[in-house]
């Protein structure tokens, strides 16, 4: 069998790769639905909730995620059980058809689900950052509309081939010297509409961008953000009601916020 003859663009030297196959291996799965509830009534308590945090900080004025009083209000809303069931009956669904989890026995008591409301004005956005503490993530997009900036997934191949490039800088997509197309595309944009949710492996990075005003027109971007755990796996993590942790990428460490 004769190798194949192939011309760099760059340089015009040709050369002779091994003919072969490509395998896709360890492919990321995001889960993409509809929540079944009234999305104007659960609006209506989410800009209210946000309406009593303090302002002034542009970290958590928009999130009950740092507030325990703010998050416990929302459970005793009518339509929370509802919701948490939803997502909960879903996350077991995801783990037996993805992970080939048998959660025969497993019932709604025995996964832990930790929610919190984000109301995204002009200002804000989110950095580049994952959840620990728990198996699957999620976010429920309330209420959005054609303004609304996207979620984007990184690729969770990029910090291994950066660290395999030598480069020295920030370890952030936009900084690798690797160009990815097909397959190995550098993110993953996703525009929701209201009602949508999606559930994805906590460990994966995302980030959201800063929205922009239109034309006589205020930016509002309503979403209920949650984490998913088997409560057996939690063990040493468990902490009651306390925020699970989010990691933060920042420059080469990583700033755990628990």
């Amino acid at each position: 069998m004769k190798p194949i003859q192939t011309q760099n663009r760059q340089t015009n030297k040709t050369y002779e790769p091994c003919r072969g196959n490509y395998h896709n291996m360890f492919p990321t799965t995001i889960f993409h639905g509809q929540v079944n509830l009234n999305h104007k009534e659960v609006a209506t308590h989410c800009i209210d909730i946000i309406g009593q945090l303090d302002k002034g900080d542009r970290l958590t004025e928009y999130t009950t995620y740092f507030d325990h009083d703010a998050r416990e209000q929302t459970h005793k809303q009518s339509w929370y059980n509802t919701f948490a069931n939803q997502m909960k009956d879903t996350y077991v669904e995801f783990c037996r058809t993805q992970y080939n989890l048998n959660f025969e026995d497993v019932t709604r008591q025995d996964i832990h689900f930790f929610a919190w409301v984000n109301v995204y004005n002009e200002p804000h956005s989110h950095e580049v950052h994952n959840h620990v503490k728990s198996r699957l993530s999620g976010t429920y997009y309330v209420s959005t509309d054609d303004a609304s900036e996207p979620i984007k997934f990184w690729n969770p191949n990029m910090s291994a081939l950066h660290s395999q490039s030598g480069n020295d800088e920030e370890i952030r997509p936009e900084n690798s010297q690797f160009e990815f197309t097909g397959l190995q595309q550098t993110d993953f944009k996703f525009y929701p509409n209201s009602g949508d949710f999606l559930l994805w492996p906590s460990y994966l990075m995302h980030s959201v961008p800063q929205g922009r005003s239109r034309e006589n027109e205020s930016y509002e971007r309503i979403s209920i953000s949650f984490n998913l755990q088997h409560a057996e796996d939690l063990g040493s993590y468990h902490h009651g009601d306390d925020h699970e942790g989010i990691v933060i990428s920042l420059y080469h460490h990583l700033i755990i916020i628990s």
